[in-house]
C-alpha cells in the first residue's frame, strides 16, 4: 500500500495579524453601511427663510413706542413692523391681524398700518404675519393699549391768590379733584401735592390738612398720574398767609 503524504498550511503570526486586520475592516464597512441606511439625513436647510425677529413699533404725535404700545384715542397712530434682517423687508408680505378667539381679520398689507382717531376695538391689530416668497411665515402677537390720560379740575382749595389767616399752627385745607375716563384706571389714580417746592406724594387722597405756614406768599401744585404712566400737572398756584393772630396758637 501506497502512503500518501498531506500538506497542512501553517499561518506565519505576521500573516495571521494582517487577516484579522482585513475581517475587522470588512466588519466595519459593513456595520457603517448598515448605520447609514437607518439614519434620516435632514432635508437641506430652506435659504428662503430670511426673517430671524419681528418687531413692532407704535408712533404717535412723533413719539415712538416699543414696550407698552400705548396710544391716545383722540389722535392717529401708526404701527410700523421692524424686520430683521433688514435688508429683506421689501421682499416680504405683512399681515396685519385682529384675532378673537377663533376668527382672525386682516385689516391691513403693508410695512406700516395706521390707526384711524377713535378707533373700534376691530381697527386696532394684535397680530403681524409676515411672510417671504416661498410660504415660510413668522408671526408676533401683541397688545396695543388704549389710555386717556387722567384730567385735574383747575378749581382747587384754596384757589389761585387766595388769601388765608391764621400763623405757623393752622391747619390749611388742601383740596382738589381729578377722574379718568378709562374704567380700570377708576379710584387708582396717584397724587402728589408741591407745597413750596416740596413733593409730598399723598397717593389716592384727594384732600389733605397742613400747617407749618408762615406769614408771607406760599405755592402749590397738584400732579396725578395714571397706572400708565399719563399724566396731569396743575400750574403752580399761590396764596398769601396773614398772621392775625400774633404767633399765638
Amino acid at each position: 500500500m501506497e502512503k500518501k503524504e498531506t500538506h497542512s498550511l501553517r499561518m506565519t503570526p505576521a500573516g495571521m495579524r494582517k487577516g484579522f486586520r482585513i475581517a475587522c475592516g470588512a466588519v466595519f464597512v459593513v456595520v457603517a453601511l448598515a448605520l447609514l441606511g437607518c439614519l434620516d439625513l435632514p432635508d437641506a436647510p430652506n435659504e428662503s427663510q430670511y426673517v430671524e425677529r419681528v418687531d413692532v413699533f407704535l408712533f404717535q404725535e412723533g413719539n415712538q413706542d416699543s414696550t407698552l404700545l400705548k396710544i391716545r384715542p383722540n389722535d392717529s397712530a401708526v404701527i410700523k413692523a421692524s424686520v430683521y434682517p433688514r435688508q429683506f423687508k421689501n421682499s416680504l408680505t405683512f399681515r396685519w391681524l385682529y384675532c378673537i378667539g377663533d376668527s382672525t381679520t386682516v385689516i391691513g398689507d403693508s410695512l406700516t398700518y395706521t390707526i384711524p382717531s377713535s378707533p373700534k376695538i376691530h381697527d386696532i391689530p394684535n397680530a403681524l404675519e409676515v411672510a417671504d416668497g416661498v410660504g415660510n411665515t413668522i408671526r408676533k402677537d401683541f397688545k396695543v393699549s388704549v389710555n386717556m390720560a387722567p384730567t385735574l379740575y383747575t378749581k382747587t382749595i384754596p384757589a389761585d391768590g387766595d388769601t388765608l389767616y391764621g400763623n405757623v399752627h393752622t391747619s390749611i385745607l388742601f383740596k382738589w379733584l381729578s377722574y379718568d375716563t378709562d374704567s380700570f384706571d377708576e379710584n387708582k389714580l396717584e397724587h402728589t401735592l408741591v407745597i413750596d417746592g416740596v413733593e409730598y406724594p399723598v397717593g389716592r387722597l384727594e384732600e389733605i390738612m397742613q400747617s407749618g405756614f408762615g406769614e408771607g406768599e406760599h405755592t402749590f401744585q397738584i400732579m396725578v398720574k395714571d397706572s400708565f404712566g399719563d399724566a396731569d400737572t396743575l400750574p403752580v398756584y399761590r396764596f398769601y398767609m396773614l398772621d392775625t393772630l400774633g404767633g399765638s396758637l
